[in-house]
């Protein structure tokens, strides 16, 4: 077994800012209208890259797949709707199919929020899943995250009851098993002293492995960890503080201006 921790300190993102964002992208999406097989958004233009395959628009069931290069919709990926009450439950399904001639993979992934005026629970969930021979079952796994709403911002406030990390996650191979941790704690410039704690073991012929891996690599594996915690710290310390200062109308502006936008834009 190989264990890892590192901390690392965030820009905060106020808990009303983020409820009110959540209220704005369902708004949003409820505000799209049916138009055949396309979506039109409330000035009348048509929503790019999407079509509506079955069902009605954000009922349960309804299907959406994206353009395909031929400019008709690309049966091998799928949105669909499994859920949309505002006082309950929110979820989505992606499906992706990676038709590689050599090694096809199936690759699902489940998106679920409680809730939407008052978040309180969200869960992203994942499968991929190879076929093409022998060996495909060391190429497949799944993962889990789970982020309990409730908890975190006391937590990063430094109250509330300690019942548990507000994070939990879990990452299954046929040869390993990942489990994680997110606890955050205030820092003294009101920032978030956020702690990620992994544990590793091994399954199958692994589990002999992983010790002498471990012997032998493990401070460059623990430097490793750290380093791509520091990174993916910097990167939300750069981009978050600019994103929470644009309330969500200005957001929402953005957000559907940007779908119409070239590859070339978006890079520029």
């Amino acid at each position: 077994m190989a264990r890892f921790q590192h901390t690392v300190t965030l820009t905060p993102v106020p808990r009303r800012w983020f409820e009110s964002c959540v209220v704005m992208l369902h708004d949003l999406a409820e505000s799209l209208e049916e138009d055949g097989a396309r979506l039109r958004l409330p000035d009348g233009r048509h929503l790019p890259e999407l079509f509506l395959d079955k069902g009605r628009h954000l009922q349960r069931g309804a299907r959406y797949h994206p353009e395909s290069d031929e400019e008709g919709p690309d049966l091998d990926a799928a949105l669909t709707v499994l859920a949309w009450d505002r006082r309950r439950e929110t979820a989505l399904e992606m499906v992706a199919l990676d038709d590689n001639p050599h090694k096809p993979t199936h690759m699902v992934c489940t998106l679920r929020l409680t809730s939407v005026e008052r978040p309180r629970e969200a869960e992203l969930s994942g499968k991929a899943q190879a076929s093409g021979g022998r060996w495909t079952r060391y190429t497949s796994g799944s993962g889990r995250l789970h982020l309990d709403l409730g908890a975190w911002w006391p937590s990063a406030a430094g109250r509330g009851r300690r019942t548990g990390p507000p994070v939990t996650g879990t990452l299954d191979h046929p040869l390993t098993r990942a489990t994680a941790t997110v606890v955050p704690r205030p820092a003294q410039d009101g920032r978030w002293r956020v702690t990620v704690k992994v544990r590793v073991t091994g399954r199958s012929f692994a589990r002999l492995l992983l010790p002498v891996a471990m012997a032998v690599f493990r401070r460059r594996a623990r430097a490793a960890f750290a380093e791509a915690l520091d990174e993916a710290a910097e990167e939300w310390n750069r981009q978050v503080p600019e994103l929470v200062s644009k309330d969500p109308e200005q957001l929402r502006l953005e957000l559907v201006e940007s779908l119409f936008k070239t590859d070339e834009e978006h890079q520029a």
